[in-house]
């Protein structure tokens, strides 16, 4: 579900004419997130840090209305709720995208993420569109293997649809003064997200992932 902004009266509208003329619109900031509870609740109940972690990136940035907004048909649309989408290495070592429902209880998610993804595991080759072109979502990806202070994402030029579609990158978690700490970026169109929306995001996934046992354990 959605609602489409009317430009004319959008108070946002300057904002959005602006940076809609880039090419590329997009900007992005690297941070560092304490997991250590996300990481203790995971070794606990053996279950997927990706999947526990990606919960809380949901919840987080889903409370936010600037990353929801997507351009969609030449309109803009306000999204209810956005959805993941995320990579998933299968067993053969090639990389699937893959996306489930959003669900606001814990459990819910977790059970039909956690399906999706081990399906794609064991897929022997890889789907023929690598992109169905759904805006409703969040572009997901991590890199386990890897602590980094920057990076960038591929971005395509000229497409105001894909550019609207906040990109999401965590790496390597890694154990800091008795802290679990992983780098993390936040990749936005600046036609919709200006750095206080960011950083609420941003602030939001620090805090709730300190306060992860609230939702893991929410009835």
């Amino acid at each position: 579900m959605y609602k489409v902004i009317d430009l004319k009266t959008w108070n946002k509208r300057k904002q959005f004419e602006w940076f809609n003329t880039f090419s590329n619109p997009c900007y992005g900031f690297n941070t560092d997130i304490d997991v250590t509870e996300v990481v203790n609740f995971s070794k606990k109940t053996k279950t997927s840090f990706f999947i526990n972690f990606m919960f809380l990136v949901m919840k987080s940035f889903n409370s936010v209305e600037e990353l929801r907004l997507r351009i969609v048909d030449n309109e803009i649309r306000l999204y209810e709720v956005i959805n993941p989408t995320y990579i998933v290495m299968t067993d053969s070592g090639v990389f699937e995208n893959c996306g489930c429902p959003m669900f606001d209880n814990y459990k819910e998610f977790y059970s039909a993420c956690h399906k999706d993804v081990e399906s794609a595991k064991k897929q022997e080759k890889v789907k023929d569109e690598y992109n169905d072109n759904n805006y409703n979502v969040y572009y997901i990806t991590c890199v386990p293997w890897l602590s980094y202070t920057t990076m960038t994402h591929p971005l395509p030029d000229n497409n105001k649809e894909s550019s609207s579609v906040p990109r999401i990158c965590w790496g390597k978690f890694e154990l800091k003064n008795n802290r679990y700490v992983l780098p993390f970026n936040l990749t936005v169109s600046h036609a919709f997200v200006d750095g206080y929306p960011l950083s609420k995001a941003l602030n939001n996934l620090k805090q709730n992932s300190l306060n992860c046992l609230d939702f893991f354990e929410k009835k």
